[in-house]
């Protein structure tokens, strides 16, 4: 999942062994091929030391000179550990660049997805599974890659051991490792339900959390910190309850497993104590058996409690790429080019659209705004006007119809190319907690300071913004707390001017501003509608009277359209709305 396959769809990835395999191929395999290395390397050097020790322990036996064996042994145990450690060291650079890969494509890939997905999502969860995904897919590497080399070793080792010394317990090994192996995946796949369970519990946790957090202000206004605590709990006791079974289930079925090996090598060690005490198996080879398969043993148990580990992880991960690799609503088709603005003009032809719970909203709309033309857009709540701005800005996709700019269908053209065509002030801006030039920047990103700054004086908030400490480095809050509504709607116009964009979309972009304010930016706005197609959405129709032409929905059909002043002439809808206003209803 690259930038160039945003906007694709991903079914093939959404489900975890090609999620994995994507990304142990994309330039991280030599890598996992040289984490294995070190571990069989190792693992041989791990099992030669049961062979040393048996041979030291026979030159002791026979009174023979033990220091070449010692010596052996004391290298196995250096070098062992030295290789351990390069695992370790090496492990942790591949599986750490590997999350920052899965970390930037999954931020990316949800980052593209249509507006109705964010709202059908807790934001919180969604930055939580993000983080889930990636911790589990490195898990899961580490884990295959760290057991499967080791284990196969061992057990070839183990069974060239047998051949040569106890050939008689090879049916009882095989049998055992089948009953273990099999025993463990259908438990551990009985596992995988509770697994999601928890996993799905403490992602609503955290979601319930983050919202609670990012709302601290409604909390406070409204005095409901004993409110939140209460009904956090019962977010908290799920998701307790469901690891306390997950850890009790798995915990019981280890035991299980446990007694099993057990079991067995008390079977084998007594098999090869019978063969010593006949004469069958000398000192070095019985403390060979012995040690070796104590050792596989013991990788045994812990590949049976990694396993449940393993499946716990990976039902974390299918949780949180089922989430986050949703296919996009709204995608780029192959042939898509970027949109080339020579105007603006825009046209709306037979746009028909509902919501997916049937509440149709337009039924075969057209109109046309010329390139350069300022068109506002009035009508009761309810009405289309945002839904109208959405699609014309592909939020969404069209039942029936089609929206073209300068000609082009919006449809054919890239998603990243319309958007960066169109400069909106919102009602309510979008402020990051960062800083004020952060904010202003994100308009242009490349702009220099100079242009900066000449944004900000003609959005008229320079001077609020160095009057304060701190002024452009300041930190304005998360959703921009620190700021009053009029103060962000200036920023918000201020990365307008800066962004430069042909098409501007004013969305009630002085609802929050005093009436002195109000003077000052519907000057900046002036500036910044000169040479751009204008399309503004109001409520207070004061401020579209300069409009070229005002459109007037309602329930999702055009009933009027023209100047201001013949749309008072009319006494229609647009009238009736303008008496109310200025009788007061609306100031």
């Amino acid at each position: 999942m690259t930038p160039k396959a945003q906007h694709q769809t991903t079914a093939p990835l959404s489900r975890p062994i090609p999620f994995l395999w994507h990304y142990t191929k994309g330039g991280f395999l030599p890598h996992i091929i040289a984490m294995a290395a070190l571990v069989s390397v190792g693992t041989g050097l791990d099992a030669f030391q049961t062979y040393a020790l048996g041979q030291l322990i026979a030159a002791i036996a026979d009174r023979h000179d033990p220091t070449e064996w010692f010596g052996t042994l004391v290298a196995t145990w250096l070098f062992a550990s030295i290789f351990a450690r390069g695992y370790g060291v090496f492990t942790s650079y591949t599986m750490m660049a590997i999350r920052v890969r899965i970390h930037d494509d999954l931020f990316a890939y949800v980052l593209n997805h249509a507006p109705r997905y964010f709202l059908d999502q807790a934001s919180g969860a969604l930055a939580h599974k993000i983080r889930l995904a990636a911790g589990s897919c490195t898990t899961i590497i580490d884990y295959v890659t760290a057991n499967v080399p080791r284990l196969t070793i061992l057990l070839g080792l183990t069974v060239g051991v047998m051949v040569r010394h106890v050939p008689g317990a090879l049916p009882v090994f095989g049998a055992f490792l089948v009953v273990f192996t099999t025993l463990s995946l259908w438990l551990a796949q009985k596992m995988r339900k509770y697994a999601k369970e928890s996993a799905e519990s403490a992602s609503d946790q955290s979601a319930r959390i983050v919202d609670t957090v990012s709302h601290w202000d409604s909390v406070l206004s409204f005095a409901r910190v004993a409110f939140e605590r209460r009904t956090l709990l019962p977010f908290s006791e799920n998701e307790a309850s469901a690891h306390v079974r997950l850890r009790v289930i798995a915990t019981a079925m280890r035991v299980g497993l446990h007694v099993l090996s057990v079991l067995f090598l008390s079977w084998f060690l007594w098999q090869a104590l019978s063969g010593t005490t006949d004469g069958r198996i000398d000192v070095a080879a019985f403390t060979m058996l012995v040690t070796l398969s104590m050792l596989v043993a013991g990788h045994i148990n812990a590949l049976g409690d990694n396993l449940f580990v393993y499946f716990e992880t990976y039902g974390n991960l299918s949780n949180a790429i089922d989430t986050l690799l949703a296919p996009h609503e709204v995608t780029d088709s192959p042939e898509a080019t970027p949109l080339q603005i020579c105007g603006g003009a825009i046209s709306v032809d037979g746009v028909s659209f509902a919501y997916p719970d049937g509440t149709r909203v337009f039924e075969k709309l057209s109109f046309t705004i010329s390139a350069g033309e300022k068109v506002g857009i009035v009508g009761p709540s309810g009405a289309g006007k945002s839904t109208l701005i959405k699609l014309i800005r592909r939020h969404f996709p069209l039942q029936a119809g089609q929206i073209t700019i300068d000609g082009q269908d919006i449809s054919a053209v890239t998603w990243q190319s319309l958007h960066q065509a169109m400069a909106e002030v919102p009602q309510n801006p979008g402020l990051f907690h960062r800083s004020v030039r952060d904010n202003i920047l994100y308009g242009n990103p490349d702009a220099n300071e100079a242009e900066m700054l000449r944004a900000s004086q003609l959005a008229h908030c320079h001077e609020f913004i160095t009057s304060r400490h701190g002024s452009y480095d300041a930190i304005v809050g998360e959703r921009g707390m620190k700021l009053s509504g009029g103060e962000k709607q200036r920023v918000a116009v201020a990365r307008a001017f800066l962004k430069n964009a042909p098409i501007l979309i004013l969305d009630e972009a002085t609802s929050s501003l005093d009436s002195e304010t109000e003077h000052l930016i519907q000057e900046a706005l002036l500036n910044l509608m000169k040479g751009r197609t204008v399309i503004a959405i109001a409520h207070r129709l004061s401020t579209i009277m300069g409009m070229d032409r005002i459109i007037v929905l309602n329930d999702g059909c055009i009933v009027e359209e023209g100047p201001h002043a013949e749309l008072l002439s009319k006494g229609g809808l647009y009238a009736d709305m303008w008496k109310r206003q200025v009788g007061g209803f609306i100031l």
